[in-house]
């Protein structure tokens, strides 16, 4: 039979989430060429995608690259974990801003920047891609179209989008803009920004908002915690198009979970919202997604009890995000969903 490839020079390439700077990605490195030895295939055959999504990666993104220097095919941000991770490594420092402040706080377009310059800096160009976030919103096909196209304006050369369709309509970004061009004079112009702004949480700080503002967040962020989970825990579903507060259909995975679930969990502990407050907002929302899965094949609805394993894991996510490891999701996640798959076998995993 006829040999397939995916790649004219026989390499493989794999992209590597969630590294927490240099340590772990020479571990990746150590661990790729032990497997190569292994299979008895060519040094430098397994290729490293390295995420920029972890902020002790960010800070350290040229020496993440270094130990990675003769397999990184791309460095990448990853703007929904990158929240996430800085929503836990901040989380005593105070409150954090509602999350569409947290967008336009400078941290955000520093680390951006941060990531450009660092790959140019380092001689990526014209021998490995440098990469932009999600878009995160499957059915509006027409404002990706009128705004992603910042991405290559930007100096990056690829981007993540969440289906086919997006990758045929983002193609057009890059007929659009000639990103050569672009990376050519932001390697001119020099080093933007800087690592004091990077540093720079989003907290709330002299912000001002009112009750009512604080409640929306929570909704917000309680019901996207519920429109996840439940499906996870329920029927198995991970990465998968959501219904938003609005019934807007959004990418939801693991990233967006750890962005709610810390954000909520920091407000609660900085005394912007309580515990019953919580509690009584996430019963309100499993009403919400509850009505958003009605027709939806072996859905388990929460409510009216709040008592399965779905909506239980919601709650654990917020009441534990701080003693989450990183602020990640997979350990609750994975404790309830063998919860209830006992339950649905009728025996304990």
């Amino acid at each position: 039979a006829k040999s397939l490839q995916n790649s004219r020079t026989g390499s493989v390439y794999i992209v590597k989430p969630k590294q927490h700077g240099p340590e772990e990605v020479q571990f990746t490195v150590d661990t790729f060429s032990r497997a190569e030895q292994l299979l008895g295939i060519p040094t430098n055959t397994l290729k490293i995608g390295i995420m920029d999504e972890e902020r002790r990666t960010t800070v350290n993104l040229k020496e993440c690259i270094r130990p990675a220097k003769s397999r990184c095919i791309f460095i990448n941000t990853g703007f929904m974990d990158r929240t996430g991770d800085e929503f836990h490594t901040s989380f005593y420092g105070g409150p954090f801003l509602p999350r569409a402040g947290v967008k336009k706080a400078p941290w955000l377009q520093a680390y951006e920047d941060w990531n450009v310059d660092t790959g140019i800096e380092t001689g990526l160009l014209g021998v490995a891609q440098i990469g932009k976030g999600m878009w995160a919103a499957p059915d509006s096909m027409a404002d990706m179209l009128k705004t992603k196209g910042a991405h290559p304006k930007a100096g990056a050369n690829c981007a993540w989008v969440p289906s086919p369709t997006a990758a045929t309509l983002h193609v057009i970004h890059y007929h659009e803009t000639f990103v050569q061009a672009v990376q050519q004079r932001l390697a001119a112009g020099g080093h933007r920004s800087k690592l004091s702004d990077i540093l720079l949480p989003p907290f709330l700080g002299s912000t001002k908002i009112t009750p009512a503002e604080i409640q929306r967040e929570l909704e917000n962020n309680a019901q996207g915690i519920l429109g996840y989970v439940s499906r996870w825990v329920g029927l198995g579903i991970g990465c998968s198009k959501v219904p938003d507060i609005h019934d807007v259909g959004l990418m939801e995975d693991r990233a967006t979970l750890r962005i709610s679930s810390q954000h909520v969990a920091n407000w609660l502990y900085h005394g912007l919202v309580t515990r019953e407050q919580v509690i009584e907002t996430f019963k309100t929302m499993a009403q919400v997604v509850d009505r958003q899965n009605g027709t939806t094949e072996g859905y388990h609805a929460m409510s009216p009890e709040f008592k399965n394993n779905e909506f239980q894991a919601a709650l654990e996510m917020v009441f534990n995000g701080i003693n989450a490891p990183n602020g990640l999701t997979e350990w609750t996640l994975t404790k309830f969903r063998r919860a209830e798959k006992a339950r649905q076998n009728g025996s304990r995993l």
